[in-house]
């Protein structure tokens, strides 16, 4: 069961695959020796749409912005807080109406085998690092870390493998509707969505009398004990993505 729609617009999958394929194909140039299929990282920009009676709370992107400071590897993005600070705040001076509501960032392999033998599409966890870092470590800390006031955070991984034959077939849903398979070209390609939400601790557990009683005491120290009442976690259950048009993109590109 979905708790949270996640919707990228139709003009924005263009910025995030052409990060994905850059960081893939092309890679790093600079140095003497070429790196190629190295990881992209970015963070996506739009609003947030709260429940509503019977219609789930959706994140929606409208565009996205990609790291060029980051530190890219083959099996990792290390971002520079100090840049999504920086953008963070110029963006919201001068285009107030939009807001950070997610990251994106590529998972790169050398084939699809490699992909579908691994699950390479989905989220890294602590047991693929001896440092025990990873996807679901990283993304509830910078939720926490730089946009402690937003319910609601998408995180979007482009997973790019390479085919041997040119082919496409029409995008399938993936990960109980929370991913989409594609081909394109010579190249095989998932979009997956995950999220991190804000909770306020005890509320749910606790006894509604006990609440109210507690209710001018708590008002009293609100200030002071407000930042220990919230934590940043994964959302337990995978969103919903929603691409709109993204069928008849393929369709229309392999016509």
């Amino acid at each position: 069961m979905h708790y949270l729609d996640i919707t990228i617009e139709d003009h924005v999958v263009p910025q995030l695959f052409t990060s994905a394929l850059e960081a893939y194909e092309i890679g790093d140039t600079v140095k003497k020796k070429k790196k190629d299929k190295l990881e992209t990282f970015g963070l996506l920009w739009g609003y947030v749409i709260p429940e509503r009676e019977e219609r789930r709370p959706r994140v929606v992107a409208t565009f996205a912005t990609v790291e060029t400071s980051a530190l890219r590897e083959k099996g990792s993005v290390d971002p520079k807080l100090e840049s999504l600070s920086m953008k963070t705040e110029f963006l919201q001076k001068y285009w107030p109406h939009v807001e950070v509501v997610g990251t994106f960032h590529s998972h790169p392999y050398d084939s699809v085998k490699v992909v579908n033998e691994v699950k390479g599409w989905r989220a890294s966890c602590p047991d693929d690092f001896a440092d025990g870092g990873g996807d679901t470590i990283f993304w509830p800390y910078i939720h926490e870390t730089l946009f402690p006031e937003t319910p609601y955070m998408a995180h979007i991984i482009v997973t790019v493998a390479a085919m041997q034959k040119r082919g496409w077939a029409l995008p399938k849903d993936i990960e109980e509707g929370s991913g989409i398979e594609l081909s394109m070209g010579l190249r095989k390609l998932w979009i997956t969505s995950y999220a991190t939400q804000k909770n306020y601790l005890g509320l749910d557990d606790a006894d509604d009398d006990e609440i109210e009683d507690d209710e001018e005491d708590e008002d009293e120290d609100e200030d002071e004990d407000e930042d220990e009442d919230e934590e940043y976690v994964m959302m337990d259950d995978l969103p919903a993505l929603d691409i709109p048009s993204l069928s008849m993109r393929v369709i229309a590109g392999n016509c």
